[in-house]
């Protein structure tokens, strides 16, 4: 059923059905002259130029004996999708409606709740004030980067902009008024009840605003976790100061700040460190909150209020048509406190962390200064290990998260997550000298000559994450054997936001000297879950190496390591890698699970360089 957008006065009023146009029509509210359209990017036409439009307004008019009932037979009508009641007369009784609340067409019928009916259908139809309702949702293709409800983009609020249109049930008396659209301008901008132009969207659930290529683009969303003190800030603002200059020199796409409003705090965390003033002074970032303006928005969800995560967006916008990103894309990250991922804090009041449930990819930093295990094999240099007061088995952080996960996915208790982990091991130039090569010498993205954009490398990633997994069982098994229970791929990832130590600030507190900062493979954890989404091309690279004899059992590759004798069970994303195992490169076997992903094929061991990461 088309839904008609008529053009008078200077705006377009709208969405109408037929019956609605052929009633004004006959009614003579409109004319054959009167410009009509069937919504965006149709032609405007004359109401004459439209022959179904005649014959439903004669239709209307025969026979007279059935055209109208009395004024005085009033009936109340609901939207079968909504609930959303009108008022009308008997003869709207098997009339297509287009409901001014959502969108959809319904048949106006007699009878509580079962259907609905406009005043008159001549009237333009009024904004909607959403202040005492909130409309059914149901799962959509969008999803807020702020409360996490999924929603059809049809369900959109606009946010008034005329400042005499204030009030909102759930963001309080002082937000601009949340209304759904009826009437648009010429450049097909919704109007607000002050007939201002209204540029801005909210999400129906939280009436957070939603920048607008999160409706147009896919978003991906990203999961930081980590304990207090494990630099999640710190990292944040590194990864986005190295994105910037890798996407753009290595992958033809840039970085976009769709909202700096929305972004400030990361903005602001980034230009302290890597845009500083005064290079040689000791700086140091804020430690998140729990709640604060600059971190939370506070809503009032089903009366109780909610403190929500503020997130960062940013779109990744390809250059060039030979761009290794496969189309524009936003991606979201969360800040949140190490006490959001503690046992116990996840609850209605503070939902901070049920962002991971929807989660496209999960970074979770593991600082092996915070392990009491693994500081003894870091640079006893680092100012970080003259305290013990951040000390924590961040392994039930994990543990934690993994139940959390479960919870909000609804998962069964043998189910494993399909969600990407990488375990990025922090502060890499602390205990560098634990791992066999330098990070500084390994490539990480490869450009064929006839390509303006590179390749990420695959194998690189996944040879470099054995070793580093090899480092972490023996020290932290418990946290390898979590996350490899759980989750279906999982990478470890060595890396450094600041690729040098510490210094201590006048306040007491620990910093770092912006004219130091050299971020080691900061790029690497996120890159890979990139790939892992199919969103950035890859290589494997690698050269081929000693068969390993090797079994496939469920989502796991085992074999015998070929030194230490030990059996080696590892998750099916290592498929076809090639490991360095002292010295010695060896082949890992194709995972069946790796050749059925659809739309992502296998590295093999001699490859070209179009292959795409598993």
């Amino acid at each position: 059923m088309s839904k008609y957008y008529i053009y008078t006065d200077d705006v377009v009023r709208g969405p109408f059905t037929l019956e609605n146009i052929a009633m004004m029509l006959s009614s003579g509210r409109i004319s054959s002259d009167t410009q009509i359209s069937t919504g965006k990017n149709t032609p405007w036409q004359t109401v004459g130029e439209r022959p179904e439009i005649r014959a439903a307004a004669i239709q209307l008019q025969q026979p007279p004996a059935e055209k109208t009932a009395s004024n005085d037979d009033e009936q109340i009508f609901y939207c079968q999708h909504c609930q959303q009641k009108y008022r009308g007369n008997s003869s709207w009784l098997g009339k297509d409606i287009v409901c001014i609340n959502c969108h959809e067409i319904f048949q106006a019928a007699n009878g509580n709740n079962t259907s609905s009916s406009t005043a008159t259908a001549a009237d333009p139809i009024e904004n909607v004030n959403f202040q005492n309702y909130m409309p059914g949702l149901e799962d959509g293709d969008i999803i807020c980067p702020n409360c996490w409800q999924r929603f059809h983009s049809e369900q959109l609020l606009y946010i008034a902009s005329h400042p005499a249109l204030t009030g909102d049930p759930v963001l309080g008396p002082g937000a601009m008024l949340r209304f759904t659209p009826t009437n648009f301008n010429a450049l097909g901008q919704a109007l607000d009840d002050m007939n201002c132009a209204a540029t801005e969207v909210a999400c129906p659930r939280c009436r957070l605003k939603i920048p607008m290529s999160i409706i147009d683009e896919v978003t991906h969303y990203f999961s930081i976790a980590g304990s207090q003190g494990s630099g999640k800030s710190y990292y944040l603002a590194s990864l986005l100061n190295s994105l910037r200059k890798t996407m753009s020199n290595d992958f033809a796409c840039t970085v976009v700040d769709v909202d700096p409003e929305l972004n400030y705090v990361l903005d602001s965390y980034e230009e302290t460190l890597f845009r500083s003033r005064h290079r040689n002074a000791v700086t140091v970032l804020p430690k998140t909150q729990l709640t604060g303006n600059d971190y939370v928005n506070m809503v009032m969800l089903d009366s109780i209020p909610v403190n929500l995560p503020k997130p960062f967006v940013y779109e990744l916008k390809q250059l060039n048509s030979s761009s290794a990103c496969k189309e524009d894309c936003n991606i979201v990250f969360y800040d949140n406190a190490g006490e959001h991922f503690q046992p116990g804090a996840d609850n209605m009041i503070n939902p901070g962390t049920r962002h991971l449930a929807c989660s496209d990819g999960i970074i979770f930093i593991f600082d092996p200064i915070n392990d009491a295990n693994m500081r003894s094999i870091c640079d006893q240099r680092e100012p970080q290990l003259q305290s013990f007061d951040r000390i924590y088995d961040q392994s039930k952080l994990m543990s934690e998260m993994v139940a959390r996960i479960r919870r909000h996915r609804n998962m069964d208790v043998d189910e494993k997550c399909s969600i990407p982990l990488v375990v990025a091991v922090s502060k890499y130039d602390s205990w560098q000298d634990n791992l066999s090569r330098d990070l500084r010498d390994l490539p990480l993205i490869d450009h064929p000559q006839s390509s303006l954009s590179g390749k990420l490398i695959k194998n690189t990633i996944v040879d470099v994450s054995f070793e580093l997994r090899e480092l972490l069982m023996q020290y932290v098994p418990e946290l390898v054997n979590s996350a490899e229970g759980f989750f279906e791929q999982v990478l470890f990832v060595p890396f450094s936001s600041l690729g040098c130590f510490s210094t201590p600030h006048e306040s007491g507190q620990l910093g770092v000297i912006p004219e130091q900062l050299s971020p080691i493979w900061v790029t690497a954890p996120f890159l890979s879950l990139l790939a892992e989404n199919d969103w950035l091309e890859t290589t494997s690279a690698a050269p081929a190496g000693l068969s390993l004899a090797s079994q496939i059992i469920d989502d796991y590759i085992l074999f015998t390591h070929p030194v230490s004798g030990k059996n080696i069970r590892l998750p099916w994303n290592y498929s076809q890698a090639v490991l360095t195992i002292n010295g010695t490169r060896y082949s890992l076997p194709l995972h069946p699970k790796a050749m059925n992903r659809p739309g992502k094929c296998s590295f093999a061991n001699n490859s070209s360089s179009d292959d795409m990461w598993v």
